[in-house]
Protein backbone atom coordinates (compact mmCIF):
# COMPACT_ATOMS: atom_id res chain seq x y z
CA UNK A 1 0.00 0.00 0.00
CA UNK A 2 2.47 2.69 0.86
CA UNK A 3 5.96 2.45 2.55
CA UNK A 4 4.63 3.07 6.03
CA UNK A 5 2.64 0.06 6.02
CA UNK A 6 5.34 -2.01 4.66
CA UNK A 7 7.35 -0.83 7.76
CA UNK A 8 4.16 -1.70 10.00
CA UNK A 9 4.42 -5.20 8.49
CA UNK A 10 8.22 -5.65 9.04
CA UNK A 11 7.93 -4.61 12.49
CA UNK A 12 4.95 -6.60 13.24
CA UNK A 13 6.47 -10.07 11.51
CA UNK A 14 8.26 -12.63 13.00
CA UNK A 15 10.37 -13.32 9.98
CA UNK A 16 14.11 -11.75 10.13
CA UNK A 17 14.27 -11.70 6.46
CA UNK A 18 12.42 -8.98 5.45
CA UNK A 19 13.16 -5.03 5.73
CA UNK A 20 11.12 -1.90 3.98
CA UNK A 21 12.23 1.33 2.53
CA UNK A 22 10.65 4.11 5.31
CA UNK A 23 11.42 7.24 6.72
CA UNK A 24 13.70 7.68 9.57
CA UNK A 25 10.58 8.94 11.48
CA UNK A 26 8.47 6.10 10.50
CA UNK A 27 11.91 3.51 11.66
CA UNK A 28 11.86 5.09 15.33
CA UNK A 29 8.06 4.66 15.45
CA UNK A 30 8.06 1.30 14.99
CA UNK A 31 11.48 0.37 16.30
CA UNK A 32 13.32 -0.91 12.95
CA UNK A 33 16.75 -0.99 13.44
CA UNK A 34 17.80 1.28 10.34
CA UNK A 35 20.39 -0.67 7.92
CA UNK A 36 20.86 2.46 5.75
CA UNK A 37 19.82 5.74 5.28
CA UNK A 38 21.40 6.92 1.98
CA UNK A 39 19.73 4.66 -0.60
CA UNK A 40 18.95 6.52 -3.39
CA UNK A 41 21.31 6.19 -6.66
CA UNK A 42 21.30 9.88 -7.36
CA UNK A 43 22.22 12.83 -5.12
CA UNK A 44 18.92 14.45 -6.35
CA UNK A 45 16.50 11.54 -5.88
CA UNK A 46 13.85 12.39 -2.93
CA UNK A 47 11.50 10.65 -1.47
CA UNK A 48 8.33 12.79 0.41
CA UNK A 49 6.78 10.66 3.10
CA UNK A 50 4.03 12.28 4.47
CA UNK A 51 1.45 11.67 7.80
CA UNK A 52 -1.86 11.05 7.09
CA UNK A 53 -4.22 11.72 10.09
CA UNK A 54 -8.07 11.69 10.57
CA UNK A 55 -8.02 14.76 12.72
CA UNK A 56 -7.92 17.78 10.86
CA UNK A 57 -3.94 20.04 11.96
CA UNK A 58 -3.51 23.28 11.25
CA UNK A 59 0.17 23.33 12.02
CA UNK A 60 1.81 27.64 12.43
CA UNK A 61 4.96 27.33 10.08
CA UNK A 62 3.23 25.79 7.48
CA UNK A 63 4.36 27.10 4.35
CA UNK A 64 3.53 24.20 1.13
CA UNK A 65 -0.24 22.74 0.43
CA UNK A 66 -0.66 19.86 -2.24
CA UNK A 67 -3.92 19.37 -3.60
CA UNK A 68 -5.25 17.88 -6.88
CA UNK A 69 -7.95 18.83 -9.01
CA UNK A 70 -9.70 17.86 -12.52
CA UNK A 71 -10.41 20.36 -15.14
CA UNK A 72 -12.74 20.42 -17.78
CA UNK A 73 -11.46 19.40 -21.35
CA UNK A 74 -11.85 22.57 -22.80
CA UNK A 75 -9.28 25.10 -24.65
CA UNK A 76 -7.65 27.50 -21.73
CA UNK A 77 -9.07 25.87 -18.52
CA UNK A 78 -5.32 25.18 -17.11
CA UNK A 79 -4.56 28.28 -17.97
CA UNK A 80 -7.16 30.18 -16.21
CA UNK A 81 -6.42 27.99 -13.33
CA UNK A 82 -2.59 29.13 -13.29
CA UNK A 83 -3.33 32.71 -13.64
CA UNK A 84 -5.11 32.57 -10.38
CA UNK A 85 -2.14 31.27 -8.81
CA UNK A 86 0.16 34.43 -10.47
CA UNK A 87 -2.24 37.05 -9.51
CA UNK A 88 -2.44 35.88 -5.98
CA UNK A 89 1.78 35.74 -5.99
CA UNK A 90 1.76 31.62 -5.66
CA UNK A 91 5.01 30.12 -6.05
CA UNK A 92 3.97 26.66 -7.65
CA UNK A 93 6.75 24.09 -7.13
CA UNK A 94 5.22 21.23 -8.98
CA UNK A 95 2.26 20.41 -11.14
CA UNK A 96 2.12 17.24 -12.67
CA UNK A 97 -1.10 15.74 -15.14
CA UNK A 98 -2.01 12.16 -14.75
CA UNK A 99 -4.80 10.64 -17.38
CA UNK A 100 -7.99 9.57 -15.26
CA UNK A 101 -9.21 6.08 -15.76
CA UNK A 102 -11.91 5.37 -17.74
CA UNK A 103 -12.14 9.13 -20.03
CA UNK A 104 -10.44 10.27 -22.96
CA UNK A 105 -8.52 13.56 -22.41
CA UNK A 106 -9.25 13.89 -19.02
CA UNK A 107 -6.51 14.84 -16.71
CA UNK A 108 -5.96 14.76 -13.04
CA UNK A 109 -3.56 17.31 -11.85
CA UNK A 110 -1.27 17.77 -8.84
CA UNK A 111 -0.23 20.63 -7.27
CA UNK A 112 2.71 21.69 -4.68
CA UNK A 113 2.63 25.03 -3.85
CA UNK A 114 3.95 27.83 -1.51
CA UNK A 115 1.66 29.39 0.76
CA UNK A 116 -0.24 29.91 3.82
CA UNK A 117 -3.30 27.93 4.17
CA UNK A 118 -4.79 30.43 6.98
CA UNK A 119 -4.49 33.74 4.45
CA UNK A 120 -7.79 34.17 3.39
CA UNK A 121 -6.49 34.51 0.19
CA UNK A 122 -5.56 31.27 -0.53
CA UNK A 123 -8.60 29.76 1.54
CA UNK A 124 -10.95 31.57 -1.01
CA UNK A 125 -8.58 29.59 -3.74
CA UNK A 126 -9.24 26.49 -2.56
CA UNK A 127 -12.73 26.61 -1.66
CA UNK A 128 -12.82 27.89 -5.23
CA UNK A 129 -11.06 25.31 -6.37
CA UNK A 130 -13.07 22.64 -4.51
CA UNK A 131 -16.20 24.10 -5.70
CA UNK A 132 -15.33 24.39 -9.08
CA UNK A 133 -13.40 21.07 -10.09
CA UNK A 134 -15.11 17.79 -10.47
CA UNK A 135 -12.55 15.70 -8.35
CA UNK A 136 -10.82 18.02 -5.78
CA UNK A 137 -8.53 16.98 -2.80
CA UNK A 138 -7.02 18.53 -0.01
CA UNK A 139 -4.02 16.40 0.35
CA UNK A 140 -2.71 18.96 3.28
CA UNK A 141 -0.74 22.13 4.49
CA UNK A 142 3.03 21.73 6.00
CA UNK A 143 6.22 22.08 6.27
CA UNK A 144 8.57 20.54 4.33
CA UNK A 145 11.51 18.64 6.38
CA UNK A 146 14.88 17.81 4.57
Amino acid sequence: ENTAFAAKLAAESDRRDIAAVSSGQCAALYGLNTLDSNIQDRDNNYTRFICISKKLRVFKNADKISITASLPHESGSLNKLLTRFTVLGVNLTKLESRPMPNTDFEFLFYFDFEADIERTEILNLITELSLSSDQFTFLGSYHEVI
